[in-house]
């Protein structure tokens, strides 16, 4: 083949083919170009990244956010009402054992089981559990916390309890006891020890010595006159059932 024909060869149009094959590869180099100039793929990126960092932040929040668990409560009953739905409180048919035990031993105006938000709390007067100055249960009382301590083994066996020993302001005059707080911490100790022996398990059990530092009502009048009356009411038990225990309680490291 001469030279000529060659370069007439080279010179001629292109084939179907080949002509349908440029469209394309043209068409796509358009649409790339197109689509860089929309920046579609930039913003998205962008948009993915800015999720990302929310979603980090949030889990951050949570992390070192310490919820309420009254107030989480709380937000469950107004979401299921709102939604038509029923709200259970998680402590309904435990607090409503303890009343009926209370009841049928006519202890219902000596005890009161009170809903804390978090839990339940039932507190005593220190006439109807221990002698005054003594950390030794009363057989009444002792029979009371055996009815308590088989409620709580059946349908609180998960649940952290506190028990928390309260006195009133008069000093103690005893080496076994040279102080309230020795004393409340005795009390606290008498009920935990009985609750355990009932099948509470151990790591679920706190007792917590208040001595005088909590009282209910004024041990003393304005006057300074001391109130026989109050001072019963301050000489008390106090037990805690919570889902939770205070973080200062629940936390094994200093």
């Amino acid at each position: 083949m001469s030279i000529l024909d060659r370069e007439q060869k080279a010179t001629k149009p292109l084939g179907s083919k080949a002509k349908s094959r440029n469209h394309e590869r043209g068409k796509y180099v358009r649409s790339r170009h197109e689509s860089h100039d929309d920046g579609e793929g930039n913003w998205l990126v962008s948009y993915a990244d800015m999720m990302t960092l929310l979603f980090g932040f949030f889990v951050i929040l949570t992390a070192f956010s310490t919820p309420d668990p009254g107030k989480v409560e709380k937000l469950k009953e107004t979401t299921a009402k709102s939604m038509g739905g029923q709200y259970t409180k998680p402590f309904e048919s435990l607090n409503l054992s303890l009343k009926n035990i209370l009841e049928e031993m006519k202890l219902d105006q000596q005890v009161k089981i009170i809903d804390t938000g978090d839990g339940i709390a039932i507190s005593s007067r220190g006439t109807l559990f221990f002698d005054s100055g003594s950390s030794q249960l009363k057989p009444e009382a002792e029979k009371l916390m055996q009815e308590i301590a088989a409620i709580l083994a059946r349908e609180a066996l998960d649940f952290k309890i506190l028990v928390e020993g309260h006195t009133d302001d008069v000093p103690t005059n005893s080496k076994l006891y040279p102080s309230n707080w020795e004393l409340s911490s005795a009390r606290a100790s008498t009920v935990v020890r009985l609750l355990e022996a009932k099948g509470i398990p151990h790591a679920n059990l706190r007792p917590l010595g208040l001595a005088d530092t909590e009282p209910s009502v004024p041990n003393l009048s304005e006057q300074g006159a001391p109130l026989p009356e109050n001072r019963a009411i301050n000489r008390r038990i106090v037990v805690r059932i919570q889902k939770t225990l205070p973080k200062r309680m629940s936390e094994n490291k200093l």
